[in-house]
Order: structure tokens, then sequence, then C-alpha cells
């Protein structure tokens, strides 16, 4: 199974492995972090939570890591998720997941992949101009220009695959995204180079063969697939005929558009400061923000929201695990359970409410999580097939627009509770005034 691991980029104040209890629960085959869904094992017990992969359809290819470049942009604190942060808005917006448009919808996908079409053969001798790469579909995450990755691969076409671009040299695939539903592919692919490689066979008793290490050097427009066939079999790794996607106005002067984009964000990290949001980023980001072309530009500014939204949703997760081992413990507790000692619970057993309540904690988390995922997703495949800086900078703004109307409207709660406090002291008042 596959898993795409989200780069941990806080300081957890709370951290999911400090947890006493780790909780399996026999009802459904939907994976929630901290609770392993099984059938037919009619238990619970402590166990580490296991690794999960989000949205899209996960590649049995790879365990993929991201490279922990934005480690020191973000804290998390104790709180839980919206946390002792004051009042809140009836708009959590994009941070819990308020999704309005529809990404998915504005993205270009190839055909269904045809296995009974004839393989196709590409005389390179013949068309030297033409591009072919190999296709790698990892649909769990959005790979932005410029970005790391470390890849664990196990299967053996992609092991074959890898062989191939070091004989040939050239080093390069294509990692496109897959529709949620139909599967097609994504017709524009970021670019993985392949920096490192190690050999591991021998450390993992062949369960993995190499620990590779990337960076996306660019992004590649698909125009057909050659070996569809292999595709259904597993025989061995796609191949696709490509050109480059180049920004088509690299000469048109954007800056009082870059500006003001930057100044979004600054905006959005003060306010979230000033609210002391739970996950939130970093003052010292401030000065080192630039929306304009380039690695340490707009494709920076996008990693970092990718990141605060992938950290949100590991918020939620650890909240839901939370209750979760919560509730066992209260119940242990009224069991006369010691609590320092392994315990093992029959889930058939447990009281039906206690069970209700499991249920309605998945369902919950189900309901939250979903559009979450997306939006750690789709939005920034939308930024990759962008073909102008243009065209960019409009879609991250509206990237932004809903988190800074949620931070907006606390900040107004916030300041008019604070008024009312001031006022009731001012006044003499025995109550005590009203917090953030």
């Amino acid at each position: 199974m596959s898993s795409a691991l989200r780069a941990p980029v806080l300081l957890r104040a709370r951290a999911l492995a400090s947890s006493r209890f780790r909780v399996q629960q026999v009802v459904s085959a939907t994976r929630v972090p901290g609770v392993t869904w099984h059938r037919g094992a009619g238990h619970l017990r402590r166990c580490p939570a296991p690794r999960v992969s989000w949205g899209g359809r996960p590649n049995p290819a790879a365990h993929l890591q991201s490279h922990r470049q934005y480690s020191a942009s973000f804290r998390l604190f104790a709180g839980g998720l919206d946390g002792p942060a004051g009042p809140t808005s009836d708009d959590e917006g994009p941070g819990s997941g308020h999704q309005t448009r529809d990404w998915v919808g504005e993205l270009t996908f190839l055909p269904p992949l045809d296995p009974t079409k004839e393989e196709e053969e590409i005389d390179m001798e013949a068309e030297p101009t033409t591009m072919v790469l190999p296709v790698f579909p990892l649909g769990s995450t959005a790979y932005m220009p410029f970005s790391d990755h470390i890849l664990n691969i196990f299967e053996p076409r992609y092991r074959q695959m890898y062989s191939d671009i070091l004989f040939n040299g050239s080093r390069r695939f294509a990692v496109p995204v897959s529709h949620p539903e139909t599967g097609r592919l994504a017709s524009v692919a970021p670019v993985f180079y392949l920096e490192d490689l190690k050999e591991v066979s021998e450390q993992t008793q062949d369960a993995v063969k190499y620990v590779c290490s990337h960076k996306v050097i660019g992004r590649v427009r698909i125009k057909r697939t050659l070996n569809d066939r292999v595709w259904a079999d597993r025989t061995s790794y796609l191949k696709a005929v490509v050109e480059p996607l180049e920004d088509g106005d690299d000469d048109e002067d954007l800056s009082t558009r870059e500006g003001q984009l930057s100044e979004r964000f600054i905006g959005i990290i003060r306010n979230q400061t000033k609210l002391q949001e739970p996950v939130r980023f970093t003052e010292n980001l401030i000065d080192t923000l630039s929306a304009a072309r380039g690695e340490d530009g707009l494709w920076r500014l996008a990693g970092l929201w990718q990141s605060l939204l992938q950290n949100r949703l590991s918020a939620k997760e650890n909240e839901l695990s939370n209750e979760i081992q919560g509730l066992l413990r209260s119940y242990l507790a009224n069991q006369g359970q010691d609590m320092q000692s392994k315990v093992t619970v029959q889930f058939d057993s447990l009281p039906a409410d206690i069970r209700s309540e499991f249920t309605r904690l998945q369902q919950t988390y189900r309901e939250e999580s979903v559009a979450m995922v997306n939006a750690t997703l789709y939005p920034f495949v939308v930024l990759v097939q962008c073909e102008t800086h243009g065209e960019r900078l409009g879609v991250f703004g509206e990237m932004l627009e809903e988190e800074e109307k949620r931070l907006q409207a606390k900040v107004a709660l916030q300041s008019l509770f604070s008024g009312k406090g001031s006022d009731q002291a001012s006044e003499g008042k025995d109550d005590p005034p009203l917090t953030a």
C-alpha cells in the first residue's frame, strides 16, 4: 500500500505519538489516521497509527516523502483545530475544507487509457524533436516546480523504469495526477528529475528496491500515451509523447500584481498571529515573501500554502484520535481497568452507545475531511496547469480569498468582544470582561 506522507512542518504541542492509546475498530473499510478499520479482527487494541494515502487514487508503486523545506514556517499550538483563539465565525473558510470552486472541473484530462490499443513505437532517429517520457502517476499529492520529493520504489515495473532512465541518462519522468472518479490522467504533469538513488534491497529484504531523491524541474503537456496495455496488465510502465510547457508571458511586467499578492499573504500571516490561530505561519516569513517568477517567488508561496492546509488536516486527524482515545479511556476507567497495563477489548462487547459514538466520530471526520483533503490537492494542480504567470497569480489570489474573509471576520469579532470588555471595566461592572 502506498502512502503520501505530508511534510512534518509543525512544532507539535500535542503530538499524536504522545497519546497513550491507538484504537483499532472493526466497523468499515474507511481509513482514518489513528484508527485502522478492519473487518474480522473483532477487537480494539493500542497500536501505532497507520500511514494513509489521501485524495485521488493511490499508486501501489511507491511510498513518498515530501522534502521538509518548510519546517520552520509553521507552528501548531494546543487547543485543537479551532483552539482557544477566541470567537469564531460561522464561515470557517478553506481551513476547514470549505470549497466553492470546482477545481477538478477546471483540469484537463487525457482520454481514458485503452488497453486494446496497439503499442506505438517512436523512431527517435526519424523524429529527433519528439520527446518521450516515462509516466509515473501518483494521484495523492500535487507536485509543484522546484519542490523536492523522495520515492521508495518497490513495484517491478517502476524498478525497471528507474533502471532505464539511469541507463539512457535522461533521469526524467512525468508525474500526472488522476481524476478522482474516472482515473483519467491529467494532461499537464510536473517533471521529476532523479538526483540521487540508493539501493536498499538488502536492508529491506527486497521490500524496497530504491530510495530515490528528486527535484521537480518543470512541466510538460502530455500529447498521447504510447502503450496503454501495460497500464492494465502492469507488465511495464507507461510512456507518453510530451512537450515542455513554459509560461507564455515571461516578458510581461507583473510586478504590481505580484506585490499586491505578497501583501495579501503577509496580511494573512499577521491576522493569524493576532488571533493566535492554532495552526499558523510564523512571522519571520514576512520579510522573505515574494510572488515573482521563479523558485523563491509564487511557487514558494504555493508550497507554503499547501503545507498549511496539509497541517490543518493533520490537526483534525489528531483531534479525532484524541476524541476516540478519550472515549475508550473513559469506558475502561468506568470498567475499573488498570490504565497502565495493556488492554484488549472486544468491540462487539462494547455498549451500544459507545459503538454508536465511534461511528458518529468516524462519520463526522469523513464529512469534515473530504473537502480539506481536496483543498490540498486540486487547486494546486490547477496552478501547475496554468499557462501563464499572470493566470497563476489570479488563481492563487482566489485560493487566499476565503482564508482572508475567515480571518477578517474573526478579527472583527475579537475586536467587538474586546471592546465590550473594556466598556464593562470602565463602567465598574462586576462581571469579568469577555476575552479572546
